[in-house]
């Protein structure tokens, strides 16, 4: 069912992890992923995206707390 060259994705194994909840029933990670660009349309996303840019960075010490990570 591939429509063209298989390439490599590099995730944080924390996104595998969530991805691995929706991959069931035999699907691939392919499928599992175009149900979700369909399910949010192009221009939707963009309209997301552009917004969450223009949003102030947050200083790398402050962002880690917020993530529940430690700050070093």
């Amino acid at each position: 069912m591939h429509s063209g060259t298989a390439t490599t994705i590099t995730v944080p194994s924390s996104v595998l992890s969530r991805l691995k909840v929706y991959k069931v029933g035999g699907k691939t990670y392919a499928e599992v992923l175009k149900e979700f660009m369909d399910a949010i349309p192009p221009a939707q996303f963009l309209a997301w995206a552009e917004e969450e840019l223009r949003r102030p960075a947050v200083p790398y010490l402050e962002a880690r707390p917020r993530l529940g990570l430690r700050r070093d």
